[in-house]
């Protein structure tokens, strides 16, 4: 049990990502659900239904969540939020006040692409009374030993947000994605830091949580979106998680086969690739 919270972290579970154990199915989209603090949460939904399908797979009853968390506003993140609304239709939501931003991304020699929240995940989340929405635009602790980052600081020189994103087809505008943001657990090993898809960057995201809490880091989880990272990237994130010391690093959904081959190279942690069914507890 957690020191400071009797609750503690009980467990971390992926309900959706890129790949999947035998049986699940699998999306381009993130979704974990984590039990700490006494409750439980529920962060990102994925883009379509594998959310629903898995739930019903392995068991598990959203109607039951206590939290939903919503990393940023991209559609394979938010796809499900009707869904887990209709399940529990008063699970408390949080999320960062730009989450409703149209944005695009802009590739050559591909058509421009909306990337947004879906237009009924967004009027379903604005429809929320007061009460069950809260924003979050610091580091917020939503249960006993469970953070919220906020924005995080763009600091390092190297990471951007991962790829050509901007708020208008024609690619005027550059997207921040100011609302991405990331969620720590404490726990008795250390911190467990959970990204949804790190646009903030790897680095910037984990200075920012050792900043903010003052703790050492135990597991790094989630999408990191390294894809298009260069080797000078690569390199300075290796370098970065290798100076905190994390015990494992399980990369997921958009982070990339060659960062993911890469970590396991250059990292002295554990770097086991996430999937649909990955657990993690204190004991594994």
């Amino acid at each position: 049990m957690c020191a400071e919270h009797g609750a503690g972290f009980r467990s971390l579970k992926i309900l959706v990502d890129n790949r999947a154990a035998g049986g699940l199915a699998s999306e381009h989209g993130f979704a974990v659900l984590i039990e700490a603090g006494g409750r439980s949460i529920l962060m990102d939904t994925g883009q379509l239904d594998a959310l629903e399908k898995n739930a019903a797979a392995l068991g598990i009853r959203l109607s039951h969540l206590d939290a939903l968390v919503l990393s940023h506003g991209h559609y394979d993140h938010t796809g499900a939020v009707d869904y887990v609304l209709a399940e529990n239709p008063e699970v408390r939501v949080y999320a960062h006040p730009k989450i409703f931003s149209r944005r695009f991304s802009l590739y050559p020699d591909r058509a421009p692409k909306e990337i947004s929240m879906p237009p009924e995940e967004r009027l379903v989340v604005a429809n929320l009374p007061d009460s069950q929405l809260q924003w979050i635009r610091e580091p917020t602790e939503i249960a006993p030993g469970v953070w919220l980052t906020g924005p995080i600081p763009r600091r390092h020189p190297l990471e951007d947000t991962g790829g050509p994103f901007f708020i208008d087809p024609e690619g005027r505008e550059a997207d921040p994605i100011e609302d991405d943001m990331a969620l720590w657990i404490e726990t008795p090993k250390g911190l467990l830091v959970v990204c949804g898809c790190c646009h903030s960057g790897l680095v910037n995201t984990l200075n920012y949580v050792r900043e903010v809490s003052n703790r050492s880091i135990w597991v790094i989880l989630g999408g990191l979106h390294l894809k298009s990272a260069s080797e000078a990237l690569l390199a300075a994130s290796a370098d970065a998680v290798n100076g905190f010391g994390p015990a494992r690093v399980v990369p997921c959904h958009c982070t990339g086969e060659a960062a993911v081959d890469y970590f396991r190279r250059h990292l002295k942690a554990e770097t086991l690739a996430g999937y649909t069914g990955f657990e993690l507890t204190l004991e594994n």
